[in-house]
């Protein structure tokens, strides 16, 4: 999948696009699962899927998942991050797919918080 999410950087007062970003995806597994919850999924065993209460989980240095904010002015603003943006993995509910949360940027660190299901 060339987009399994995407990721905008938003202004606050305009809701204006200034940074976006995506991820790409090859294989979706359960790679980390809640208490009482069973991994199903493994891409070892040829099976695909994310299984209720299951994530599947990444290291930050691994490419195309993250916003270049070079050319950023530091202040406040909104990340929106759609996943499943063109509904190509079936879902029981892509109600819950926006989230948008607070980030204030000093120029040197990024803090998010108010992260909020969104439409």
């Amino acid at each position: 999948m060339d987009e399994f999410s995407h990721y905008d950087l938003l202004e606050v007062s305009t809701g204006r696009k200034v940074a976006e970003g995506h991820k790409a995806s090859f294989c979706l597994e359960d790679t980390t699962c809640d208490f009482g919850h069973l991994k199903r999924y493994a891409c070892t065993s040829h099976t695909q899927g994310l299984s209720p209460g299951c994530y599947d989980t990444y290291n930050a240095d691994i490419d195309c998942q993250w916003i270049d904010i070079t050319d950023i002015k530091p202040g406040n603003y909104i990340l929106k991050l759609v996943v499943n943006p063109k509904f190509l993995v079936l879902e029981s509910d892509f109600t819950n797919n926006v989230v948008r949360c607070n980030i204030h940027y000093t120029g040197r660190f990024v803090t998010t918080n108010n992260c909020k299901l969104a439409q």
